[in-house]
């Protein structure tokens, strides 16, 4: 079986063995989707796709909002199918759990799934690279800092909050506000349910996982789990 995690910026396609193993990973940059898409015709297993930015796909079984994701929406229609595909990923490795799956990537997201198996949303803020660029954007008296492969500060101090540059300073309010605003999030989130599971995810999970005081980390694809656990039905 083959999962297309297709995103704005990147397409992830990981190929499952039956047992639902890895088999292997391949990556296009979202500008290539045709180059993407060449290749899965030349495959002869299973493909379904779930497409976050709205393209359409002439192959495979592509999922939308109202696919069976094997859990309840309380939430209108227009939701971002990665959220989704990620809460049936980790319903696969924690059934007939209470979750919460916090996504760093390009935005920061909350998606809560309780007791009972209904999704009741979550916050959607600006990621790590987003909050940097924005700060320069809308400014211009800012600097620009580079956002490609960021990583966690170097010797960082969360309880020392001097700096002795705008570049430091920027970077303070947005890492150190990131972690703040998780920890207080999954707080609030943890007065609902106390046996919460919460699951930290996404590009820039490894650089923050360690500062937060709640949260699992695992390298692993959650929405392309989430698409050969749908396929299993």
């Amino acid at each position: 079986m083959i999962a297309v995690d297709a995103g704005n910026t990147l397409i992830k396609v990981v190929v499952f063995h039956d047992s639902g193993s890895v088999d292997g990973l391949k990556t296009w940059p979202a500008a290539a989707y045709e180059d993407c898409l060449n290749w899965l015709k030349q495959q002869s297993d299973s493909i379904w796709i779930a497409d976050s930015s709205a393209r359409t796909w002439p192959i495979g079984q592509q999922v939308s909002a109202a696919s069976n994701w094997g859990f309840d929406l309380e939430y209108s229609a227009q939701i971002g199918l990665d959220r989704l595909a990620s809460l049936r990923g980790a319903i696969h490795r924690h059934p007939r759990s209470a979750i919460l799956m916090v996504s760093l990537g390009t935005c920061l997201t909350y998606s809560y799934l309780n007791q009972d198996g209904v999704f009741q949303g979550g916050a959607i803020a600006p990621g790590w690279a987003v909050r940097l660029k924005a700060m320069h954007h809308y400014t211009r008296s800012l600097p620009a800092l580079p956002t490609d492969d960021l990583t966690s500060p170097a010797d960082w101090t969360p309880s020392d909050p001097r700096t002795s540059s705008s570049a430091q300073s920027m970077m303070r309010g947005a890492f150190q506000g990131m972690i703040d605003e998780i920890d207080a999030e999954v707080e609030r989130f943890s007065a609902i349910n106390s046996d919460l599971i919460v699951i930290i995810h996404g590009g820039d999970a490894p650089s923050f996982v360690n500062h937060l005081k709640k949260g699992i980390f695992a390298n692993e694809n959650w929405t392309a789990l989430g698409l050969w656990a749908m396929s299993q039905n």
